[in-house]
């Protein structure tokens, strides 16, 4: 080797060492940049949360009264009120999941209107089947549930795609490195004339090889995943002056807990810090626990803090608190853990695209002007509850008081015959010697005050309560006067006006997870058109598109108001029996006028027996086990199904001759050639 081989190999190695300095010293200033980015996210949540306490204190006494837990020195009788409303009132909001309404947008126009018919219905049964397979069921109720105890309810749709790697590609793949790292010796010939050029024999292996990347993961699980969410594990940026604007805030974060060993399986590159992250564990909740006292806004947290005196056991198991923060400026989703200055995973951008960012979808019946959080049912009502329990509670004492009571005259009889007195208990018969004294003159009834019932009565507080919370008398079970039929369909009108306002919210929100679904099905990481094939049968009509504006363009996505809650009432019924005999006989006379087939017509009144079934809202009666069917067809007719599995053509269709319905199929005429 030549001094100056010498000189090249030592400047060579110089460079090296430098650009991997300089490499240490990149890493180190991103890992700092990203310490401070950490640090600055979990100090803007800990702002906001103190600045919303006052809300999650009043969750914490909300859910209290709900669970009728008062506090026994003031109170000795309290009834469960506002549970009970909650629960009444769930069951009519959300008693099922709602109707998906799916029409052809007014801007299809007339030459993408079918396909926009065959999208809407395609729609409409894959939204439905989506919301069955992600629990939608579950996930309403307790948000509705908490809606009407604390005063909002949120829930998470997050379309989720799971995959894992086909073991025979990647073989495929481990090949083709095999054979890519065999053109390093080809080099070797071709320095020394030995080889033809191997460049594009190398391009082309690198071309197949990232083509099987891409093929190695297979789909194993595609859809919507529906979750509740504790009120108070949601934050809202503090900019937002309502939560009902939380859509246009500039940050909604979520707070998780996972335990710690399954946190370190989720995050692997971060496994050996999360050791250091903040432990917090499972609240121990008693069942005689009471409100006595001023409450804490971390009394409605279902974890904390070891050092916190509600733990059970520091040997109970160890959670890591974290943070999922959507920033809608930079449309990403930044994973945090309290306690850890790294990011959990690198900050990324969903897969589905849609025309709103956030996942999260809230719920509250009650907003008050000027206010950045809902106000609750139970806040509303607190100080009637308090009233109701303290008139019971002093009726119990009255009662208590009023005990009827005999005395006697201590120094007419013998210490022996007062003990026998005082010892005798309720309906005991005692022997006395009262020596030959009459009993009017030894024992006599001692006065007490008499039960006046209009001073406990609590049917004032009973009708103003049942006109917060919207329950009809019937329900809450105070009728005391019998009502006629058209003073109780009154009486229902006022109840669904009372609680009209809530359906209407409630309304709202489900119709933007519809959408929401819609987008993200139809997304290019949502469903294939062999996933919807599955769901909606082979006729279904799909497309993917990142485009959500063109979904919009073809079809408008709602659902049927009201839908969501119980079915229809009985003066609905009524309405319907009163129209469903001049709808037949519309059919009927509309069908003869158009000169429609008996099929046609018999497909009108199906539809109104389909329909008079669904509104009896019994879901166990199948309507097309009663209405009588068409005949099979014999073979070889027309319509009916020939040995492809589709109907056979009309007879008098112009591309096939005339045909034997006799003969058998691979005896019929061939199609007539084309003009």
């Amino acid at each position: 080797m030549t001094p100056e081989t010498n000189d090249f190999v030592l400047a060579d190695a110089l460079d090296a060492d430098e650009l991997a300095e300089q490499d240490r010293a990149a890493e180190a200033q991103r890992i700092l940049q990203e310490e401070a980015d950490v640090s600055a996210w979990l100090r803007r949540i800990d702002q906001a949360r103190e600045f919303d306490k006052d809300a999650r204190k009043g969750y914490a006494k909300d859910r209290r009264y709900c669970e009728d837990k008062v506090d026994p020195d003031v109170y000795d009788v309290s009834v469960p009120i506002a549970g009970t409303y909650v629960n009444i009132l769930t069951g009519f909001l959300y008693a099922r999941d709602p109707e998906t309404s799916v029409q052809p947008a007014d801007s299809a126009g007339p030459s993408r209107i079918e396909d926009a018919k065959l999208l809407a219905r395609t729609l409409e049964i894959v939204i439905a089947r989506l919301w069955k397979k992600g629990r939608l069921k579950s996930a309403a109720d307790q948000m509705v549930r908490s809606g009407l105890t604390v005063g909002i309810g949120w829930i998470k749709a997050a379309w989720h795609r799971e995959t894992e790697r086909d073991p025979a590609t990647e073989q495929r793949i481990q090949s083709m490195r095999e054979q890519i790292a065999a053109l390093q010796e080809t080099d070797r010939l071709l320095m020394e004339g030995d080889a033809p050029n191997p460049d594009e024999l190398r391009a082309r292996y690198e071309q197949q090889l990232a083509g099987l990347e891409s093929q190695v993961e297979q789909v194993i699980y595609s859809g919507l995943c529906i979750d509740f969410v504790r009120a108070e594990d949601m934050q809202v940026a503090v900019s937002v002056p309502c939560l009902k604007d939380y859509a246009a805030g500039a940050w909604v974060a979520q707070r998780l807990f996972r335990p710690l060993e399954k946190a370190k399986a989720e995050y692997p590159e971060v496994s050996d810090r999360l050791s250091s992250a903040t432990m917090f564990y499972s609240v121990q909740r008693s069942d005689g626990s009471r409100i006595t006292g001023d409450m804490s806004d971390t009394d409605a947290d279902a974890y904390c803090t070891g050092s916190n005196p509600r733990t059970p056991t520091e040997s109970a198991d160890a959670n890591v608190c974290i943070w999922e923060l959507w920033n809608l400026e930079t449309r990403q989703v930044i994973t945090l853990a309290v306690g850890l200055k790294r990011y959990l995973r690198a900050p990324f951008t969903p897969d589905q695209a849609s025309t709103r960012f956030y996942a999260f979808f809230q719920w509250a019946p009650l907003w008050v002007d000027g206010r950045r959080h809902p106000q609750s049912l139970v806040d509303r009502s607190r100080q009637l509850l308090d009233e109701y329990n303290r008139i019971r509670t002093n009726y119990r004492e009255h009662r208590r008081r009023a005990i009827p009571k005999l005395g006697f005259d201590n120094g007419a009889v013998e210490p022996e015959e007062a003990n026998k007195m005082k010892a005798g208990a309720t309906g005991e018969m005692v022997g006395l010697n009262l020596n030959g004294a009459s009993p009017n003159t030894v024992l006599f009834p001692i006065q007490y005050n008499q039960i006046d019932p209009a001073l406990y009565d609590t049917s004032t507080i009973r009708s103003e309560l049942e006109l917060i919370w919207g329950i009809q008398e019937a329900l809450s079970s105070t009728i005391t006067v019998a009502k006629t039929a058209t003073e109780a369909d009154i009486q229902q009108q006022g109840t669904e006006s009372r609680i009209g306002y809530a359906r209407d919210t409630l309304d709202e929100t489900l119709s933007e997870l519809a959408q929401y679904t819609a987008e993200a099905a139809l997304s290019p990481n949502g469903l294939s058109h062999d996933d919807v094939v599955s769901i909606a049968g082979p006729e279904a009509f799909w497309m993917n598109t990142a485009d959500a504006a063109m979904i919009e363009a073809l079809v408008a996505v709602d659902i049927r108001a009201g839908s969501s809650g119980k079915p229809a009432t009985a003066m609905k019924q009524q309405q319907w029996a009163i129209l469903l005999p001049q709808l037949q006989q519309a059919v009927l006379q509309i069908g003869e006028m158009r000169g429609a087939t008996p099929f046609d017509v018999a497909n009108s009144l199906e539809q109104l027996v389909v329909e008079t079934i669904k509104r009896t809202g019994d879901t166990g009666i199948d309507p097309y086990s009663i209405i009588p069917q068409p005949p099979a067809l014999p073979p070889g007719m027309p319509g009916a199904i020939g040995p492809d599995g589709l109907p056979l053509p009309p007879a008098n269709d112009p591309g096939l001759p005339p045909q034997d319905p006799g003969l058998p199929p691979d005896e019929q005429l061939p199609p007539l050639p084309a003009a």
